[in-house]
């Protein structure tokens, strides 16, 4: 495949922006790949403020990219919540032009207890007190609103698995190459349920990537690149 006939659109994680992809971005763009990136709604400093945090808004962001810059037959990497958004979107857009997905440190498992674990570091006041370096992070990314970005994203997780949680019957509908790539050392996402979810789709390989955590910095980049290449070649 001509590498400069596919168009990669990159998808970033919860409380990041699309900053987050660049790096991986350009290391594709080198080998020539046509990329492209957006913000989803509340994420970055101007992104329109949504009602409500919802896999299902973040679906129709991605659906109105792609449709104002006509994709068409285009590859989608999602790190994180990006590749749950671009499951979402192939399983309930009608016409979706995804033809191929890869996704980086996605989660699947949204029981309660799974939550219960995340809640505590999307506790603004929790952040600020026990770890000021991700704080200033976060207000470097998204300036006053961060902490709203934090309760919201919050709120999206505790009813995520009944609104907008991906089931069994939705990734069976799901039939291009999918690829799930997940960082040996992360500690947010695990072996067990990436498994599960890969055999719910028809066309789906799991690789892992060493040396990598689940922040897509702390990620070997080089790697990933050619995980994307080779899957897409």
């Amino acid at each position: 495949m001509d590498n400069k006939k596919t168009t990669i659109v990159f998808l970033h994680g919860a409380l990041g922006t699309s900053q987050d992809v660049a790096p991986l971005m350009d290391i594709l763009t080198e080998r020539g790949f046509t990329t492209k990136s957006f913000n989803f709604s509340g994420h970055g400093k101007s992104a329109v403020w949504p009602e409500e945090f919802r896999i299902d808004l973040f679906a129709r962001d991605l659906d109105k990219y792609l449709r104002d810059h006509n994709l068409k037959d285009v590859v989608v990497f999602g790190h994180s919540m990006g590749g749950y958004v671009a499951l979402y979107h192939k399983a309930n857009f009608e016409d979706s032009p995804i033809h191929m997905i890869f996704t980086y440190g996605t989660k699947f498992n949204w029981s309660e207890k799974a939550v219960a674990r995340e809640l505590p570091m999307l506790n603004p006041e929790h952040v600020a007190e026990k770890f000021p370096h991700v704080a200033a992070q976060l207000m470097e990314k998204h300036a006053d609103r961060w902490k709203s970005l934090l309760r919201s994203t919050a709120h999206m997780m505790q009813h995520l698995e009944r609104l907008d949680g991906l089931t069994k019957e939705d990734l069976h509908d799901v039939e291009i190459p999918v690829t799930f790539i997940l960082g040996d050392l992360d500690r947010m996402v695990s072996k067990e349920e990436t498994q599960l979810t890969a055999s719910w789709l028809h066309h789906c390989q799991m690789k892992t990537l060493a040396h990598s955590k689940h922040e897509l910095d702390r990620a070997n980049l080089k790697e990933l690149a050619d995980m994307i290449e080779q899957g897409i070649n």
